[in-house]
């Protein structure tokens, strides 16, 4: 069998649609509310590897959240490891949502304008190193939870804040990014928070010029419109890719309610295919991606 172009493996913790996967032929691994752990996944990542490389594909670019976000990334490198039957190059985001989608939209478009293999990977990697999520999870959610904890004292720093959080009902503000979580601020009310949302964004684009962003929601209407208002600003230069709905893993991640946005600087991102397909738009031909 002739050996096609590339293909490109994902997870459902981008919180891509359907239609995106459809248009741009990008495989999907759903992930199960709540899912916690490798097991089952390597298996299904390995049987879904084999089955590309049998219809054609020897090589493969498989692009994921980071550890800290989904376990689809530890277990994707486990099946790629004993995958012989295509080069399977494992790509990590180091963030999660929408940010990891706009790796796979980037890379997408690579295939789509015939990049090589190799440098399609490497102008994903390197796109990686600039994506970044802010997420303003629900009280209670799990994403919270996911910060290292490196001595005793941070735990009972955090076990101190978690009653804190359960008593005043404060929410916090978290960056993750190459691979971390990092918790910025917190507040009892979610304007705030999403205003010191777009602080963040704005203080990135005074050192690395226009970015760009897409937003995640989970169907509350008000946490979205306070999420969009302080974006909608003249302090710093922004073009918006779109709006997505998080899937049932992100849900269960950071909790119904919650709002994250995904930016990275414009110079990064852009391609000389520049228009997102976060627009879900028509293609204007067969195979096209507009």
């Amino acid at each position: 069998m002739a050996e096609k172009d590339f293909a490109i493996v994902c997870d459902s913790s981008c919180d891509l649609p359907v239609s995106f996967f459809e248009k741009a032929k990008v495989e999907c691994v759903t992930l199960s509310a709540g899912a916690g752990g490798e097991q089952g996944l390597v298996s299904e990542f390995a049987a879904l590897y084999r089955s590309l490389a049998a219809r054609g594909y020897a090589r493969v670019a498989s692009v994921h959240s980071a550890a800290c976000f989904s376990p689809a990334l530890e277990a994707a490198r486990t099946a790629a490891a004993s995958c012989e039957d295509a080069v399977v190059e494992v790509i990590d985001s180091g963030s999660g949502s929408c940010a990891t989608g706009m790796l796979i939209d980037r890379i997408a478009r690579h295939r789509y304008f015939d990049l090589p293999f190799e440098d399609s990977v490497e102008a994903t990697r390197s796109l990686a190193a600039h994506v970044r999520l802010l997420v303003v999870p629900t009280a209670s959610a799990r994403l919270g939870k996911r910060r290292s904890q490196r001595s005793k004292l941070a735990v009972l720093a955090r076990a101190t804040a978690s009653l804190r959080v359960r008593i005043s009902g404060e929410r916090g503000l978290y960056l993750l990014s190459r691979g971390e979580i990092t918790q910025l601020a917190r507040a009892t009310e979610l304007i705030e928070l999403t205003s010191r949302l777009a602080h963040a964004m704005s203080a990135v684009s005074a050192g690395e010029g226009p970015v760009v962003y897409a937003l995640t929601e989970t169907g509350d209407a008000r946490a979205l419109r306070a999420a969009e208002k302080p974006l909608n600003t003249n302090e710093f230069e922004s073009r918006c890719l779109g709006t997505v709905r998080a899937s049932a893993y992100v849900e269960s991640l950071i909790g119904s309610g919650a709002v994250a946005v995904a930016f990275a600087p414009a110079a990064s991102y852009d391609s000389k295919a520049d228009s997102p397909l976060l627009n879900h738009s028509a293609p204007k031909n067969e195979g096209e991606i507009s």
